[in-house]
């Protein structure tokens, strides 16, 4: 069993709930820049101002401990304010993917209970009607940017002064967000995060990285994601650095922020390191300030890593991680020996062992589950589905239902995954929900998507499809019609049309076959 570094663990005392977190950084530096976004600067002190302006006007319109409020907010300060605002009130904060549709955004929804959505208005209006129709308990809508009839304006909310302090006790264990993650069977699951299984997370991750509050993090993943909101944001926040905000990922943008405000820390998946890599030139762009940068999401190859410190000049560390995990679990440690393929050894608080299929220990260089556990999960797992925590979390371990190792010396390496989870790019698609959409096609027989190899992206989604008799169809018309019903990244890259697929004797489509199939016309 892999165990936290001696001397890593944090005792009960320092714990502080988010906001508390983010206040005493405040007062140790009231005046040091803490977000940069668009060219505007926004001190620790003016955060803290907006943060609590803006609670007090959520509080205003019924907002409270124990709440549900969705957010559908493409990067910005605005997201910043409205996500720790909402924890301020004890509520519960639910980040949106901006790609979804309505129908994503009306399972979450109905799954939480959601009784208030923050959205930019143009996100929103897209979807408004058939949500509003669908979700009864969505009382508040609250709009970022243009006033829409029976919505209330963000900007309005800002104005109601800046000295709250909520009246309600928020604990360690409360959940402060749920992150939707996708699976391989049912509904996506909505991974709980407490305060404690956050800031357990990211201590673990500013040991790992040696972060200080010279530390300027450059952040162009989403923010709705867990890697942007944990391992970037809130490692920024707790260690009081300064988080530079873009809009979203462009190469060249990025390397130019990287230069424009001294950026020391970039964090992002293999993909978005391959295209730095393609845009970077070395008249054109000054990286000279990076330190370290983190990838995660995906494997990284070695080649990849090596590249990526030989051009950029820092140093890289590859982790392994999940939602449910609050952020990496493990990861190469920036002082000491970083093992190529290994994902590296486990944060603070965390516990990793490499099980058989009855749960058994099995010893180093033996492929098995990978099994977690620690303070970085939260105790109350998936909201509202009991069957599967049951299953998951077994024993008081996480199971993953990824295939590792660990070698001698308890670096861990993933080998597999059990599961058919397709990660592009480091986004995740859920190949039965593509599936669904496929089947809703009048066209349609038949239809499985599988994740086949890219080299840029990891992974793309490729959809096999059995056509009814007489009907014609193209592979555009195909991708269109997912691209219209669901986010646009979960749609198929490729589709091929069969006469049939491969079934077992209960009629399951045996995917393991296309998947070999793939892996034949590779060789």
């Amino acid at each position: 069993m892999l165990k936290p570094a001696i001397g890593s663990e944090r005792s009960e005392y320092d714990m502080q709930t988010i906001c508390e977190m983010l206040k005493s950084t405040a007062r140790m530096y009231p005046d040091k820049t803490a977000v940069i976004f668009l060219g505007q600067e926004y001190s620790y002190a003016e955060l803290i101002e907006k943060i609590d302006s803006l609670a007090q006007g959520l509080a205003a319109q019924g907002i409270k401990k124990g709440d549900w409020v969705m957010e559908l907010i493409p990067n910005g300060l605005d997201l910043i304010l409205t996500h720790f605002a909402v924890i301020q009130l004890g509520a519960i904060v639910v980040p949106l993917n901006v790609m979804y549709r309505s129908h994503e955004i009306n399972y979450i929804g109905k799954t939480t209970g959601a009784k208030a959505i923050v959205a930019e208005t143009d996100l929103w209006k897209a979807s408004a009607e058939e949500i509003r129709r669908e979700l009864a308990e969505l009382k508040t809508v609250i709009l970022i940017g243009k006033e829409m009839e029976g919505a209330i304006s963000y900007q309005s909310l800002l104005g109601y002064g800046s000295k709250f302090s909520s009246s309600e006790d928020v604990s360690f264990d409360d959940i402060a967000s749920v992150i939707f993650t996708s699976g391989t069977t049912g509904r996506p699951k909505g991974a709980t995060q407490s305060h404690r299984s956050i800031l357990s997370n990211v201590y673990g991750c500013i040991d790992k990285n040696k972060f200080s509050k010279e530390d300027r993090f450059l952040c162009a993943l989403p923010l709705f994601n867990n890697f942007a909101l944990n391992v970037v944001m809130m490692s920024c926040f707790t260690i009081g650095g300064t988080l530079i905000v873009v809009d979203r990922f462009d190469s060249n943008k990025v390397l130019e922020e990287v230069g424009r405000c001294s950026a020391t820390y970039f964090a992002g998946t293999p993909t978005m390191f391959v295209y730095l890599l393609e845009a970077y030139d070395r008249k054109k762009h000054n990286i000279s300030t990076l330190r370290v940068t983190n990838s995660g999401g995906a494997h990284c190859p070695p080649e990849l890593i090596k590249k990526v410190e030989e051009t950029f000049g820092v140093i890289h560390l590859d982790g392994y991680g999940q939602t449910e995990g609050c952020g990496f679990t493990t990861l190469n440690p920036i002082v000491g020996v970083r093992r190529p393929n290994s994902v590296g050894i486990p944060l603070s608080n965390i516990w990793v062992k490499i099980v058989d299929d009855d749960d058994k220990e099995l010893p180093s260089g033996k492929v098995g589950e990978i099994i977690e556990k620690g303070d970085a999960f939260s105790v109350h797992g998936y909201w509202n589905r009991p069957e599967v925590n049951e299953e998951v979390y077994r024993n008081g371990w996480f199971h993953s239902g990824d295939l590792g190792y660990v070698d001698d010396d308890g670096y861990l390496y993933v080998v597999d995954r059990k599961q058919d989870l397709i990660i592009t790019g480091g986004y995740n698609i859920y190949p039965a929900e593509v599936e669904d959409v496929l089947y809703t096609n009048p066209k349609v027989a038949l239809a499985a998507v599988i994740g086949i190899p890219d080299a840029a992206k990891g992974e793309i989604a490729k959809a096999y499809i059995v056509l009814k008799k007489g009907a014609k169809a193209t592979e555009q018309e195909v991708i269109d019609f997912v691209r219209d019903r669901i986010a646009k990244f979960k749609a198929p890259r490729l589709v091929e049309f069969v006469d049939s697929l491969p079934q077992g004797p209960t009629g399951k489509i045996l995917k393991r076959e296309l998947r070999e199939k793939i892996l034949k016309a590779s060789k």
